[in-house]
């Protein structure tokens, strides 16, 4: 496979081939190893304007990279999302993203509007074929089908057994250095907790919230609905650099106060007070926040939506700080 991809771009771009392996090696190098020899001749072909036909472009998922056209790539779908509704000054619309899977990594997919469509019939282990291309989402991969794409069911043979467990890779930030829309990490304690509403009501199906009406509450999708409720703790981290608000939502709230939802709204009901919960909470210990920095724009501020809370690990904090070093 790669020598035919090498041997097009040469007579393509009338190099020898000589150099394109030394391109080739050069963008492996460029990428420490995080990109296959497949998918670093791909990225040399793209900067020659060398145009691969689809049948040469089938990728192993770890070789997607942001910026590629016409990617062909097949894996096992190990999450699909809840759609998610949305509205704008600019626009209005539906989006489901899907995760999917090969042996060498996993990479992450968004559809939108009509193309939801498209997941009707698939569901959590099925292997499909993709063809799309790749978009840059706060610094990571994200497949789109755009007007030419498209995604199939394929047969399962057994070789998407053992796929690779999605992870999203965040780069750790002091605070100072947030900015709208990124992805990252900072390792701070968390300094307060305000004491608003930690509840609130949602639907059971589809998890959306739900709107209180005079006969009880309603979904927009499920109508009448007999409520579930969703776990929100928001507070201030600092880190010596900047303060921010920080926002957890469900299950990241469940770890900062060490109890699941069910039983917190059991304590809350007993005790009627919010601080029955949020004592629960370890003032001034540092965590490892990960997530997605977004603006509130009614208070016009930056918020930090938190995806995964860590235990700070001396070792791995040493071994980060002697790599800084040289």
């Amino acid at each position: 496979m790669i020598d035919d991809i090498v041997e097009k771009i040469s007579a393509s771009s009338k190099i020898s081939k000589d150099e394109i392996n030394k391109l080739i090696d050069e963008k492996l190098l460029e990428f420490s190893g995080l990109i296959s020899e497949e998918g670093a001749a791909y990225l040399v072909a793209k900067e020659l304007d060398v145009e691969i036909k689809r049948e040469e472009e089938r990728l192993n998922i770890q070789s997607v990279m942001p910026g590629m056209q016409n990617v062909d790539v097949t894996g096992k779908i190990t999450r699909i999302s809840p759609i998610k509704e949305f509205k704008t000054e600019k626009a209005e619309g539906r989006v489901s993203n899907i995760i999917i899977a090969d042996k060498t990594g996993s990479v992450r997919m968004s559809l939108w509007n009509d193309e939801i469509e498209k997941l009707t019939n698939l569901e959590v282990g099925d292997v499909v074929n993709i063809r799309g291309y790749v978009k840059d989402n706060m610094g990571q991969p994200e497949i789109r089908l755009g007007r030419k794409g498209l995604i199939a069911k394929m047969e399962d043979k057994g070789e998407f057994d053992n796929v690779v467990k999605y992870e999203r890779i965040a780069e750790r930030s002091h605070i100072k250095d947030l900015s709208e829309n990124i992805y990252r990490s900072v390792r701070a304690p968390l300094l307060q907790v305000f004491e608003s509403n930690i509840f609130y009501e949602i639907c059971p199906e589809c998890k959306k919230r739900a709107k209180e009406q005079e006969d009880g509450f309603y979904c927009a999708e499920h109508g009448l609905v007999n409520q579930d409720y969703g776990l929100i703790i928001s507070g201030i981290i600092d880190d010596g650099t900047a303060s921010i608000r920080v926002v957890f939502f469900n299950e990241t709230a469940e770890k900062i106060i060490g109890m699941n939802k069910t039983d917190a709204k059991k304590l809350f009901d007993k005790k009627k007070k919010v601080e029955a919960i949020t004592s629960l909470i370890p003032l001034g210990k540092e965590f490892i926040f990960e997530g997605t920095v977004r603006r509130n724009n009614f208070f016009d501020r930056l918020e930090f939506i938190v995806n995964t809370v860590k235990q700070v690990d001396v070792k791995k904090e040493i071994d980060m700080l002697m790599k800084d070093v040289e």
